[in-house]
C-alpha cells in the first residue's frame, strides 16, 4: 500500500491531510478483501530531521531479487519491493514529497532512531526472514547514509542444518546518545517453515564511542550471533511459547526496562542494577495482545495495553509504584463490542494527547482497511466526520 501522512496542529486543533508521500513499489489494491493477498511488510516509518524536513522510508519486504544481489540476506520465502526514502520538498510540510535514493533496496521493518544531536540512525533487515539485522548513520540530516553496519548475524543454527538464527528486533533511544535493542529469536526452518519465535534479549549500543555491550557492560562483537546473544544479552528463556518483540525503555538511574509479548501475556522486565528481575505478566480479563509503557520514576511505570475478551476490546492504562510487582487496572481509553485494535509503539517526543497510533476494523468488514486513530492520555484526538478518509 501507497504510504499517506496527516497532521494535528495542538495549537490549533484542526488536522491537515493525508497527503500521499509515495508510490510503494510492493503495489496495491484498491480495496484489499483477501487476507492470503495482504502484505503490510513495507509500512512507513517516519522521522523528522533538525532542519523541519520529514523523512519517510517504506516500500520494501526484504527487496525484489531484480534489484541484484544482497550481501546480508537473503530472498526466503518471496521478497517483494524496493525500501524507498522521500523527504518532504519543505520543513514542516506534508504535502509535496521527493524521492532521495540513498538506500539499498533490501529492507524490512525500517526503524528510525533519532539522537540528542540530531544524527539519524535507520535499523532494519537487510532483506528476508534469513538476514542479517543492520543499522545506516546519517550526519546530514538524511543526504547521505553510512554503509550497512551488521548487529544481528542470521546464519545456519549449530543445532540443526535445517534452521538459520533469525531475529525480530525493535531499536530505540535510551539515555543520552544510547540506543537500545529489544529482540527476540527466529529459528527459520527450511523445509517445514514456522512463525514460531522465542526467548527475549537486550542490548544497548553507545554511539559515542560505536561499542554495543550487553546489560552489565561487557562489551559484545558484532554482528552478534544466537550463541553470543544466549550468553551474553538472554533476559527470559521463553521456550515453546512463541513471543514476539516488545519495547524497551531506560529509566533516570540508566537501567533499562521491556515489554515483550510472550503467549497471551504481554510481560514486563525490569533491570535492577544487578539482574533483571522475574517477569510479570500485565493486564487480565482476556488475552492481552499488543502494549509500551512511560517510567515516571525508576518504580512508577504506566502501560498502555489492547486487552480482547468474549466481550469486546479495549485499550487502556495500568500502572505500577512498586517496580513491577503488581499492576492497577486505570482510565480505559477506547472500547468497542465489535471492532478490534492494534497499538502502535509510542511515538517518540509525542504530545500527552497524541501518544500513539491505533488501527481498528470490525471482523464483519467486506475490505481489510482500517480507520486509523491517534491516542492519547484523554483518549482518540477527535476529527469531523466530513475530514475523515
Amino acid at each position: 500500500e501507497d504510504p499517506y501522512v496527516a497532521a494535528y496542529d495542538h495549537a490549533e486543533g484542526r488536522w491537515s491531510g493525508p497527503f500521499q508521500a509515495g508510490v510503494s513499489p510492493m503495489g496495491r489494491s484498491p480495496d484489499q478483501i483477501d487476507p492470503a493477498e495482504l502484505d503490510n511488510h513495507g509500512k512507513p516509518a517516519l522521522v523528522v530531521d533538525r532542519t523541519g524536513y520529514i523523512h519517510v522510508v517504506f516500500g520494501s519486504h526484504g527487496g525484489d531479487p531484480k534489484h541484484g544481489r544482497n550481501p546480508l540476506g537473503d530472498f526466503f520465502m518471496g521478497t517483494k519491493g524496493r525500501m524507498t526514502h522521500v523527504v518532504s520538498e519543505r520543513p514542516g510540510d506534508i504535502s509535496k514529497w521527493r524521492v532521495v535514493d540513498n538506500l539499498p533496496a533490501f529492507g524490512t521493518y525500517n526503524q528510525w532512531v533519532k539522537l540528542p544531536n540530531g544524527d539519524l540512525y535507520l535499523f532494519y533487515r537487510h532483506g528476508g526472514h534469513r538476514s542479517d539485522w543492520v543499522y545506516q548513520k546519517s550526519v546530514d540530516d538524511g543526504r547521505t547514509f553510512a554503509a550497512p553496519v551488521s548487529v544481528l548475524k542470521h546464519k545456519v543454527s549449530s543445532l540443526d542444518p535445517q534452521v538459520n538464527d533469525s531475529w525480530y528486533a525493535w531499536f530505540d533511544l535510551g539515555r543520552g546518545d544510547t540506543i537500545t535493542a529489544a529482540y527476540v529469536y527466529h529459528p527459520c526452518a527450511n523445509p517445514k517453515h514456522t512463525a514460531h519465535r522465542n526467548n527475549t534479549y537486550y542490548m544497548q549500543f553507545d554511539t559515542s564511542t560505536g561499542t554495543w555491550t550487553s546489560v552489565r557492560g561487557r562489551a559484545l562483537t558484532l554482528p552478534v550471533t544466537k550463541e553470543s546473544a544466549d550468553e551474553l544479552t538472554l533476559i527470559e528463556a521463553t521456550g515453546p511459547v512463541r513471543t514476539t518483540h516488545g519495547t524497551c525503555h531506560v529509566d533516570a538511574d540508566g537501567h533499562p526496562h521491556a515489554a515483550f509479548p510472550v503467549g497471551k501475556d504481554v510481560r514486563y522486565y525490569r533491570w535492577d542494577g544487578m539482574t533483571w528481575r522475574p517477569p510479570v505478566a500485565v493486564g487480565s480479563g482476556g488475552r492481552v495482545n499488543d502494549g509500551d509503557f512511560i517510567i515516571d520514576a525508576p518504580g512508577k511505570v504506566r502501560m498502555l495495553l489492547q486487552i480482547s475478551s468474549e466481550t469486546g476490546h479495549e485499550v487502556g492504562w495500568w500502572s505500577t509504584d512498586d517496580g513491577g510487582a503488581t499492576w492497577r487496572k486505570g482510565a480505559v481509553l477506547i472500547a468497542s463490542a465489535d471492532r478490534s485494535f492494534s497499538l502502535s509503539a509510542l511515538l517518540r517526543n509525542a504530545h500527552p494527547d497524541g501518544l500513539l497510533l491505533l488501527a481498528s476494523r470490525r471482523a464483519t468488514d467486506a475490505h481489510l482497511y482500517r480507520q486509523m486513530l491517534v491516542v492519547g492520555e484523554r483518549g482518540p484526538l477527535a476529527r469531523p466526520a466530513t475530514e475523515a478518509g
